[in-house]
């Protein structure tokens, strides 16, 4: 269709869905690990937390489009994305630092990849003979 196409949403080969996630999960763990270097007068209570939310977090959304149980997989993506978003953003998630609070930059990032990530996971897979292209022949 047109509209996919113009979109960047036509299908793709496995691939090109493979090199598609790991380029995004590369600029996205960059960009996380440098929102985490900023963080480097945190009290270590609060670094701890934030690192263990936004680890689990990211194992959710490695997990989430290959689990076989999909939706508890989702759920649980979409839950501690909403957690996140009360530590950082909401005002109840000030009460839970002992420090100043992290700034929000590490939460709109990881909603960028989230966004990212479901927009690869969604486009189509071109599963003809001709889609199956080798890497070296193009």
């Amino acid at each position: 269709m047109l509209w996919r196409h113009l979109l960047g949403l036509d299908a793709q080969t496995i691939a090109e869905k493979r090199a598609a996630l790991n380029g995004v999960s590369l600029f996205f763990g960059a960009l996380i690990g440098a929102n985490l270097g900023m963080t480097i007068g945190m009290p270590l209570r609060d670094y701890a937390l934030i690192v263990a939310v936004v680890c689990t977090l990211i194992l959710y959304l490695y997990i989430a489009p290959v689990a076989r149980r999909r939706l508890s997989a989702v759920a649980t993506l979409l839950a501690l994305l909403s957690g996140l978003y009360f530590l950082l953003i909401h005002d109840l998630g000030a009460a839970t630092f002992n420090g100043a609070r992290p700034t929000p930059h590490i939460f709109v990032t990881i909603c960028f990849w989230v966004a990212s990530t479901l927009v690869v996971e969604l486009r189509p897979l071109d599963d003809s003979p001709a889609g199956s292209t080798n890497i070296l022949r193009d």
